[in-house]
């Protein structure tokens, strides 16, 4: 359904060798379409969810294209958990003519809940620095738009994931060249920079850097990523710009212990991953995220794979 929000309650899935398992049905709940939205407004991308037990907050871009579109802003929908029906539609996040895109949530120890934001104007360079929006009441209500700022040193552009354990949230970030403390890593993009780990300990009031990803997975050119805790360390998932797509086992301080190029390694991955999700469930591990494939389009995928070998699982 084009312009729509969809609510998608089986994946396509791939998994094991080069087979991959295609459901021969869906079931999908349109949470929002262009009909629910202002006309001058229709493209709806990017959508990012919490749960907060009986609710579902759904956060989500509209604006008028995949990039580019100055005014856009960040909605966000409130989903009874039981039945997934609209309970309220708001905007979460907006700011003068420039562009709300990628929300990313957090949850802090503290129980503030808080979305970060890929924020951008249309002119190049296009990132303007990460920003911010707070609710200190568990997700009823949310504080304006702020600037993240500087981390020593860096200004980062674009959020990808946080893990929030004990008193400590770590958070992957990227930087970029126009902004502060931002280095090109990887030539042929000379406007992205390289992917770091932050921590908070104070509930996001300031954060600190941690480690360089980019270049402790060997000066990798990456961006889209994701981690989890394993053990005393993490596996982080990692798409890179040169079409290929990354699985790595880290200590506790993201140093590295090994690393797999599942591109290469396995021939159903034909290209990177796209906003890869790496989770686990039900003892499982798993990636998610979008696949290009030599058979049709790229596909939403999800990936079930043993943690201390990367090897893929049936």
């Amino acid at each position: 359904m084009k312009n729509a929000l969809l609510l998608t309650l089986t994946l396509l899935v791939s998994v094991g060798g080069a087979a991959q398992v295609i459901p021969t049905h869906k079931r999908m709940h349109p949470v929002a379409t262009a009909a629910d939205v202002p006309a001058a407004t229709p493209y709806l991308a990017f959508p990012a969810l919490v749960d907060l037990g009986t609710d579902v907050l759904v956060s989500y871009k509209r604006g008028r294209s995949h990039g580019g579109d100055s005014s856009a802003v960040l909605d966000v929908l409130r989903l009874d958990a039981l039945t997934g029906k609209v309970k309220s539609r708001g905007t979460l996040a907006e700011l003068d003519d420039k562009i709300m895109q990628m929300g990313e949530w957090v949850r802090f120890p503290n129980g503030d809940l808080a979305s970060y934001i890929d924020a951008q104007q249309k002119a190049a360079p296009t990132r303007i620095g990460l920003r911010v929006v707070r609710s200190r009441d568990g997700g009823a209500t949310f504080g304006p738009v702020e600037r993240v700022g500087i981390v020593d040193g860096v200004e980062y552009g674009y959020a990808f994931e946080a893990l929030t354990e004990g008193q400590t949230t770590w958070m992957l970030a990227m930087t970029f060249t126009n902004l502060a403390g931002g280095k090109t890593v990887y030539p042929p993009r000379p406007v992205s920079g390289s992917v770091d780990v932050i921590r908070s300990d104070d509930n996001g009031k300031a954060w600190r850097f941690v480690r360089n990803l980019s270049k402790e997975l060997g000066n990798l050119p990456i961006n889209e990523s994701s981690f989890a805790r394993h053990g005393d360390g993490f596996i982080v998932a990692a798409r890179g710009y040169d079409n290929r797509q990354w699985l790595a086992k880290t200590d506790g301080a993201f140093q590295l212990q090994r690393k797999v190029n599942l591109t290469a390694a396995n021939s159903f991955i034909k290209s990177h991953v796209g906003r890869p999700r790496v989770f686990t469930h039900d003892g499982g591990w798993y990636l998610l995220g979008r696949n290009s494939t030599d058979s049709g389009p790229m596909r939403l995928s999800l990936f079930r794979f043993d943690p201390e070998t990367f090897e893929p699982v049936d």
